[in-house]
């Protein structure tokens, strides 16, 4: 497996990125090493960090296949009494503020184990999660809740309005900087959307990284860092 390292910005395209913290060779974050494999040699990959002066858009300039990191995750979100507290409280003020009911779709891309989903079925809200890690999906789609195990993006998106799913809400929640085609993936969500939808993304904010020094927060699966002057040209 090798990575792939880009020379362009992976939002506008231009080619003038500077560098601003270069890593070396890292080993990928969510890998973990079994016990037979604790005497061999880890794989590395190089990480570096830069800004697009065009854009405002930080990013690594390496990409690992999505394939590699998310197709059998470890992470379960349900695991964390915050997120659920968060996903509960946020269901509730969305249900409400966009009016949502039996003849709504709420789809979530990176929908994980359903830890959000649950609660707008437990609404009384039809859902769709769309989930690329396979043991994950599995855990979601025991729940109950109906999964789809794929990569987001332009072609999912064009395919799902074929067979006439249409979202009142699309959810995006800690999966957008995760995404190597970015482009793709807002289109894909423009796609997804009725037209008077909603999309709801959260991802973290670049200046606290900055101002906290975050810089264990960068490594492979974050892609980008985002700002809200990146945010206004990509969408």
């Amino acid at each position: 497996m090798n990575a792939l390292t880009r020379t362009a910005c992976r939002s506008c395209g231009a080619s003038n990125l500077e560098t601003v913290l270069a890593f070396g060779p890292m080993p990928l974050a969510n890998q973990l090493l079994t016990e037979t494999e604790l005497h061999g040699e880890e794989a590395r990959f190089p990480l570096t960090l830069a800004f697009c002066p065009s854009c405002s858009l930080a990013q690594i300039l390496e990409t690992i296949p999505p394939e590699a990191l998310f197709e059998n995750y470890p992470y379960f979100s349900s695991f964390s009494d915050t997120m659920l507290a968060h996903a509960k409280q946020s269901t509730d003020e969305l249900c409400a503020e966009a009016r949502l009911g039996s003849d709504s779709l709420v789809v979530e891309i990176a929908s994980n184990d359903g830890y959000q989903l649950q609660f707008y079925q437990q609404a009384g809200v039809p859902v769709l999660g769309i989930e690329p890690a396979k043991n994950i999906a599995a855990a979601a789609v025991e729940k109950g809740i109906p999964t789809r195990s794929e990569f987001f993006g332009a072609e999912l998106a064009n395919g799902l309005r074929a067979e006439g799913v249409a979202a009142d809400v699309v959810l995006a929640y800690n999966v957008m900087a995760h995404v190597p085609d970015l482009n793709g993936f807002i289109a894909g969500i423009r796609t997804l959307l009725k037209d008077d939808g909603i999309a709801v993304i959260e991802a973290p904010h670049v200046l606290q990284l900055v101002e906290n020094c975050e810089f264990d927060t960068i490594y492979h699966e974050h892609l980008c860092y985002f700002a809200v002057a990146a945010l206004r040209p990509l969408f």
